[in-house]
């Protein structure tokens, strides 16, 4: 009795624990409720931007819910993966100062509508140099793509900005088992360049793996670009909870 025990034991402690690492590929489905704080700045024609905040200058609702996608392929303490989240953000207001915003003013008074669209692409590496029993610590090297579109349109003037942004960032990963299935999971990557550049992207969560190679995850996301050049700047940060679905094959 005491070996038969012993024997099943054992078999639940590979599905609880080690599960999840046996899957070869891992895709996951986020749904992000966030709370964004932005700045911007657009210098042209030797006109010099006006830094626009976009919720108190230009009326935009800065709470939006967002959709991320993340595959990861997981090779024992190796693992390459790619994560996608569109983002998009609208307003109108009749602004109560003079803009400058990509060579051409808006006068006080003007009823302005204003869009702020950024795509958010990740590609990584990670390795865990501990990975035992459900916990691991590991190291991750990414490269991260922005893609963002700001917009301006009163009755006379429609102008648009594009800046597209390409990084590298370095980062630390960790999972920590807790009884019960559940377990604590987070991770930061970002980079400075001095003064003026500098990225952080920031998530902890609590799991539960109701089932093998299934995740269910609750937690908090922080994320910010920071890039000023000349008269130009951009500076966004985004916060808020998230809830996380990952199945592994």
């Amino acid at each position: 009795m005491r070996r038969l025990i012993m024997i099943v034991a054992t078999i639940a402690s590979v599905i609880i624990f080690q599960s999840d690492a046996m899957a070869l590929i891992k895709a996951e489905a986020r749904y992000w409720v966030s709370e964004l704080d932005a700045e911007v700045k657009v210098t042209e024609s030797g006109l010099t931007g006006t830094t626009m905040d976009f919720e108190k200058d230009l009326g935009v609702d800065t709470e939006e819910n967002f959709l991320e996608a993340r595959i990861t392929l997981q090779m024992g303490k190796h693992s390459i993966r790619y994560a996608f989240v569109p983002m998009s953000w609208d307003g109108a207001k009749t602004i109560t100062r003079s803009i400058n915003f990509a060579g051409r003013t808006y006068s006080v008074n003007t009823a302005v509508t204003s869009s702020l669209d950024v795509d958010y692409h990740r590609l990584g590496y990670q390795y865990d140099f501990i990975s035992v029993a459900g916990n691991r610590l590991g190291v991750i090297a990414e490269l991260k793509y922005m893609d963002i579109d700001a917009s301006l349109k009163s009755a006379t003037i429609d102008e648009a900005e594009s800046l597209a942004m390409g990084f590298p960032a370095i980062g630390v990963a960790f999972r920590l088992g807790l009884p019960a299935l559940f377990s604590i999971e987070g991770e930061l990557t970002g980079m400075t360049y001095g003064g003026d550049a500098h990225f952080v992207d920031g998530e902890v969560g609590v799991n539960i793996r109701p089932m093998p190679l299934m995740t269910i995850s609750g937690g908090y996301r922080y994320l910010q670009l920071y890039a000023e050049n000349d008269d130009d700047k951009v500076d966004l940060e985004l916060t808020g909870p998230f809830i996380m679905f990952r199945v592994g094959f």
